[in-house]
């Protein structure tokens, strides 16, 4: 059973291209941790963590070797509702939209924030509005 559930999705555009290119000449398997989750009323598959390995290995012409989130982050976000989730998802994004890895066109229905949903921020290293994210806040320092 696959563990990508839906279009894998990013919001990391940034690459290293001299880290990609070592590790494609290096490597032989490329981790990237992945996070299934609905959307909007769409199932995607969030790339969490390991953009430069999925690079790397697209580079290299070999299948990255997709792995669940940590247990760490797992830990975290359980406690959240699927609404809260949803919505932390899709206010906090690293540098740029959602973009479908495969083509880079960006995912339209969801470029505005969740308002409809305690709103959730990350400004200056601190998680700010909402209680459910300031425990996230606390299990990650």
């Amino acid at each position: 059973m696959s563990i990508i559930k839906g279009q894998l999705i990013s919001s990391q555009r940034f690459l290293d291209k001299e880290k990609v290119i070592d590790k494609a000449s290096r490597f032989k398997r490329f981790i990237v941790c992945v996070y299934p989750i609905v959307m909007r009323g769409v199932q995607y598959t969030i790339l969490m963590d390991g953009h430069h390995n999925y690079a790397a290995a697209k580079l290299a012409g070999i299948e990255p070797d997709y792995r669940p989130i940590t247990k760490k982050v797992l830990r975290i976000i359980r406690d959240m509702s699927e609404r809260e989730r949803e919505a932390l998802f899709i206010n906090n994004i690293t540098d740029c939209n959602y973009y479908y890895v495969e083509t880079g066109e960006v995912v339209q229905e969801l470029v505005m924030p969740d308002t409809s949903c305690k709103f959730q921020a990350h400004a200056g290293n601190q998680w700010i509005f909402g209680g459910a994210v300031r425990a996230m806040q606390q299990e990650v320092k």
